[in-house]
């Protein structure tokens, strides 16, 4: 069977998240999406909790492939498990993550698919792991006008709901004075990396 994963925040949920997602689901028989720093909430760069995170998506995937979306999509979701400065273990994290996939795939090999820099990816796995991974990689600035979330949320804080609108999904638009509200306070008073367990 061929797998594919998305790994990804979703701090907040946009139309390229959705356009890997269209991708892997047209490539591979079932894809696994893995929402990532489950346990990380009210920083600058992961303001939302996993529950909004996670509600927006099945909305949306809801909304996109109808009800029984589940029958080839599974959500995990996956803490981090070091502060994002940490690079010392990123072997470490690599296993980690490829365990949790390997567990809920049931298979050894998988595509994965990633839209941020190759280098940072692949340095998370070793010579072993790498061999029993496909890597799809993606040039976020080529994709969709470049969109990202932290674009996104810029945008919240900068009242500009016209790029919120052209670059996220109804789930997002339907929750927009509290997305809104979450980003603003979190930015005034934001928690470091090191204050979440």
């Amino acid at each position: 069977m061929k797998i594919g994963v998305f790994l990804s925040r979703m701090q907040p949920l946009h139309i390229g998240h959705l356009g890997i997602i269209e991708t892997i689901l047209e490539e591979n028989d079932r894809l696994i999406i893995l929402i990532g720093s489950k346990n990380k909430c009210g920083t600058i760069r992961n303001p939302l909790d996993i529950s909004i995170r996670r509600e927006i998506l099945e909305e949306t995937l809801s909304e996109k492939y109808g009800q029984d979306y589940q029958k080839r999509i599974t959500i995990i979701e996956l803490p981090d498990w070091s502060m994002e400065t940490d690079t010392s273990s990123n072997q470490e994290w690599g296993r980690y993550l490829y365990y949790n996939i390997v567990s809920r795939a049931e298979q050894k090999n998988f595509s994965i698919y990633f839209s941020d820099s190759p280098e940072i990816i692949k340095g998370w796995f070793d010579d072993e792991l790498i061999e029993r991974i496909n890597f799809r990689l993606f040039e976020r600035k080529n994709m969709f006008q470049g969109v990202s979330s932290t674009q996104v949320r810029e945008a919240f804080l900068n009242n500009d709901r016209e790029y919120i609108e052209k670059s996220c999904p109804n789930a997002v638009l339907k929750r927009y004075q509290e997305l809104e509200r979450i980003i603003k306070e979190v930015q005034k008073n934001p928690k470091k990396d090191y204050e979440i367990e």
